[in-house]
């Protein structure tokens, strides 16, 4: 009979106690995932506009505002 093994074959109490410590920290990764994805989301949401979001244009407010956008890789038309 091994110090880690139950008499019968199942796990001894230093097996159990390792046993225990791993779902634990298997536990506390899982919530640390579930809060940090949660974290991530409040901040990507915080109804604030990022400077990215703020510089942001798309050719349709462009095009609304009467507005046309200059790309410097074409030649100018003359």
């Amino acid at each position: 009979m091994s110090a880690t093994r139950g008499w019968r074959g199942g796990p001894g109490p230093e097996e159990r106690r390792e046993l225990a410590r791993e779902d634990e920290r298997s536990a506390r990764d899982e919530v640390r995932a579930f809060a940090d994805a949660e974290v991530d989301a409040v901040e990507e949401d915080d109804g604030e506009e990022s400077v990215e979001e703020m510089l942001e244009l798309d050719q349709t407010e462009l095009e609304e505002l009467g507005l046309t956008l200059d790309d410097p890789h074409q030649p100018d038309a003359e």
